[in-house]
């Protein structure tokens, strides 16, 4: 069987590459979305709320903006480096270098924690059970985590094998892709081209849950009352949304 791509793969990719792919990809709506979030997650006005992983800071900037005192975790430095360039020296929103298996912070630091754009399968659901529970150490009773992310299901619907989008400064990302359903997991080959032709190219496979599975999932982690939607404003969720589950601590 098919199976995530080990951590070197991930840290490969999720540092400059993953910038010139996705940095200037669609702030206006990332900042609906995290504030969707932390309304999901019930998170109180000036609450403390932990974005994991916050990557550039996507979700995390604007969170801190609208009042939130929020820290942001990653593993990447570059990304990191990114968020704290956006973040122009505030006050908040803190950030810390970590791997969301293994969280910086004493039991009960958050009110709230949110897991967004399809951060889970990276590890295999041993691994990722593993991350959902130590999310989970550090939330305060009764604290929510939203997780939002593609979904099995979803893909079956929709898969395509290959696609491409302009990406800025005249570069465009090519994506690849085979997928096997009955695993769950989809095999990715992301290649950046640039203006002048030259390519630089990432591959990477990661897992997919069903909403059941990823529900199952978080049960283990000792989340209960997990609510799935099919977006951060609450609709509904079916096999042609994506997937937004809020659990509870």
């Amino acid at each position: 069987m098919t199976k995530p791509s080990t951590t070197a793969t991930w840290d490969e990719f999720f540092d400059h590459f993953y910038l010139r792919a996705y940095a200037g990809v669609g702030q206006e709506e990332a900042e609906a979305q995290a504030l969707a979030a932390a309304r999901l997650a019930a998170c109180p006005e000036r609450g403390e709320l932990l974005d994991v992983p916050c990557g550039f800071g996507r979700h995390t900037v604007p969170l801190a903006r609208a009042g939130y005192r929020v820290t942001g975790v990653d593993r990447s430095e570059a990304l990191l480096a990114e968020a704290r360039r956006r973040a122009g020296g505030e006050r908040w929103p803190k950030f810390a270098r970590a791997d969301y298996r293994d969280l910086p912070f004493p039991d009960a630091s958050f009110d709230a924690a949110l897991c967004l754009f399809s951060s889970l399968g990276y590890l295999g659901d041993e691994e990722d059970t593993k991350a959902l529970a130590e999310i989970g150490r550090v939330l305060r009773p009764e604290g929510r985590l939203v997780i939002e992310t593609m979904h099995r299901d979803l893909l079956v619907r929709v898969f395509r094998d290959q696609d491409w989008r302009a990406v800025g400064e005249g570069r465009v990302l090519l994506e690849q892709r085979t997928f096997d359903a009955a695993s769950g997991v989809v095999q990715t080959t992301q290649t950046l081209i640039d203006g002048s032709g030259g390519r630089d190219s990432r591959s990477y496979s990661i897992r997919l849950y069903s909403a059941t599975e990823l529900v199952a999932m978080l049960a283990r982690a000792g989340f209960g009352d997990a609510r799935c939607h099919g977006d951060l404003e609450g609709a509904p969720f079916t096999t042609g949304t994506r997937l937004v589950v809020a659990a509870t601590r």
